[in-house]
């Protein structure tokens, strides 16, 4: 959603408040709302990793302890310096540690990943009981230089950091890079598809995620003095964990409502009589209640709720319509691709195939789903692959984009063999995938979703892409798009990257007659009008009709016949084998 007036205003409003509250609430009050600050960019730090990437952390409060470790030892060996430099370099010698668990843990996923981050946890809580933090033991506290040794200007150093950390994040959240956690969060095969650097994704997220936590530890060693192991145990990690579920700490007013509940319950408690632990049970029991309800923290639903009601009378839908062009809805019946092929032979001799496949087999154990297929598909022309369910068409897909971890054959790219590149690697060669689920990220807006699709190269089509596909304005968020609109939004995301060769998995499904049929004249245009190929997996014959200009058909995984569309279509075996009699006629 695009920065507005109101929002403009409500952050003003929100600086004008906490400014306020700085100057004229007693001594510990102002303490505790400093606490709030320091609380929510932990909070944020998890946000990031857990909201926004997708990976479950149980230590960040490590993260915490080894910024606090760094601004312990630093204000003894350097007293001199100011304490805000002490608190960034606090983070900054945290991050690295960060990345490293990142990088070690990048092909680990779900409980296993925070079974690992877990036991980090544990390790440092063993090894800092062992020789605790720096000072402690000659009771050497650290004190902030002027004038952060005031609590007040503390309270401002905290909300600050707090304030810059969060508009970084949001920046680099809407760049390429950042729109790629999300994407990893979602599906991290759809993201190698998209071009994202899984493993780099995940990596960063991780150390910008210590980072944070690690100017939270320093601010805390400067708010006690003398830290203790107390403050940085698994458990108080556990904590904020669910906290930060709780609010929906990937945005910042959740991270904020974080903070204030793990400063404010415990206070309240207190205040009433009643054991400080219950605070930890009520937070897991709403963060239980939020997993089990799905949709995100209670900012977080408050968000979608707002988006909701601005784009009430917004378009959210891709309206297509038939083609009002007469000479390409003339070229979009052709049977064969005569007028298309007509402007592309030339040039087509004097080249080798977009996409040639040799002698491919895939075998899951003694299973053999493809067994020595051979296509080609030319430049500039739709190429479908037809058969029925279990012939081993998306499996293809997937040995040619680079997903199977091993199979046989051959599979060349302008020529130029790429069975050693991975999905990422083939994805930035120019080959582009949709998936016959939808893997659209709902998370994001339309224009942000081109834009991660598109990458720098791609930044121009987006238009072009745009207009023809007919997609709704890029302010909206993809959750609120139906099944047919993401899916034609996952085809404008890989058209605008540029492609070689574009391979659609049924991109017609779960769109009615009319619009099925404004698709496939749409597909028939993507040569002429942005120079790649197509292989296109569809089971609607009537689409394949219209935006085919080659058919190869697969049986049990072995190629049955290959050919010009009306050829393929009419032919008794595949009538016999595949259509029936009622479809093909």
């Amino acid at each position: 959603m695009r920065l507005g007036k109101p929002t403009r205003l409500g952050g003003g409003l929100f600086l004008l408040v906490l400014v306020t509250l700085g100057l004229i609430l007693p001594t510990y009050w102002v303490y505790l709302l400093s606490t709030v600050a320091i609380t929510a960019i932990i909070a944020r730090s998890i946000g990031l990793v857990t909201h926004q990437s997708g990976i479950i952390t149980l230590c960040q409060m490590s993260f915490a302890a080894l910024g606090g470790w760094a601004v312990s030892w630093l204000d003894i060996a350097w007293p001199t310096a100011p304490f805000p430099m002490l608190v960034l370099i606090g983070g900054v010698v945290t991050a690295p540690v960060g990345l490293l668990i990142g990088i070690a843990t990048t092909r680990v996923r779900g409980v296993e990943l925070a079974v690992v981050t877990l036991g980090f946890a544990t390790a440092l809580d063993l090894v800092l009981r062992q020789g605790s933090f720096p000072g402690v033991g000659e009771g050497t506290p650290v004190i902030p230089s002027a004038p952060f040794d005031d609590p007040r200007w503390f309270f401002a150093l905290a909300w600050a950091l707090l304030i810059v950390l969060q508009v970084g994040i949001a920046t680099l959240s809407r760049s390429v890079h950042g729109l790629g956690w999300t994407a990893v969060r979602v599906s991290e095969r759809a993201a190698a598809a998209l071009g994202v650097r899984v493993g780099g994704a995940k990596s960063s997220a991780f150390a910008l995620g210590a980072l944070f936590a690690g100017i939270a530890g320093g601010l805390l060693a400067g708010q006690y003095g003398l830290l203790t192991t107390a403050v940085f145990t698994p458990l108080t990690s556990m904590v904020h964990l669910v906290t930060a579920v709780l609010c929906g700490a990937s945005i910042f007013g959740g991270a904020v409502l974080a903070g204030l509940f793990v400063v404010f319950i415990p206070e309240l408690l207190r205040r009433i009589g009643l054991p400080l632990d219950a605070a930890n049970t009520l937070l897991a029991l709403g963060a239980f209640d939020v997993l089990r309800r799905g949709g995100g923290g209670l900012v977080e639903k408050l968000n979608d709720q707002l988006q909701e009601r601005a784009f009430r009378n917004t378009r959210v839908t891709c309206q297509l319509s038939p083609v009002r062009d007469e000479r390409l809805q003339a070229d979009a019946m052709q049977p064969d691709g005569a007028a298309l092929q007509g402007e592309t032979v030339k040039h087509q001799t004097l080249r080798v195939a977009c996409l040639h496949v040799d002698s491919l087999t895939v075998a899951f154990g003694d299973h053999r789903v493809l067994e020595a297929v051979n296509l080609t598909v030319e430049h500039e022309e739709v190429h479908a692959l037809i058969g029925p369910n279990g012939a081993g068409k998306s499996t293809l897909v997937d040995a040619v984009t680079g997903f199977l971890p091993s199979c046989e054959g051959r599979v060349s790219l302008d020529g130029k063999p790429i069975e050693r590149f991975g999905p990422r690697e083939r994805a930035r060669l120019g080959i582009r995938r949709t998936f016959q689920y939808v893997h659209a990220i709902d998370a994001i807006t339309v224009e942000n979703y081109l834009k991660l699709a598109a990458g720098a190269a791609g930044a121009e089509r987006i238009p072009a892409v745009h207009e023809l596909l007919d997609l709704p304005d890029g302010g909206v968020p993809i959750r609120l798009m139906d099944v047919g609109s993401r899916r034609i939004l996952e085809i404008a995301g890989a058209l605008a990257s540029k492609p070689q060769i574009l391979l659609l998995d049924e991109p017609a499904a779960g769109l009615g007659e009319a619009e099925s049929r404004a698709l496939a004249e749409r597909v028939r245009q993507i040569p002429a009008v942005f120079g790649c190929a197509v292989l296109l997996i569809e089971h609607d014959m009537g689409f394949v009709r219209v935006a085919s200009t080659r058919v190869t058909v697969l049986d049990d995984g072995r190629l049955l016949t290959s050919g010009p569309v009306s050829e393929v279509l009419d032919d008794p075996r595949v009538i016999a084998a595949y259509l029936g009699q009622e479809t093909a006629s």
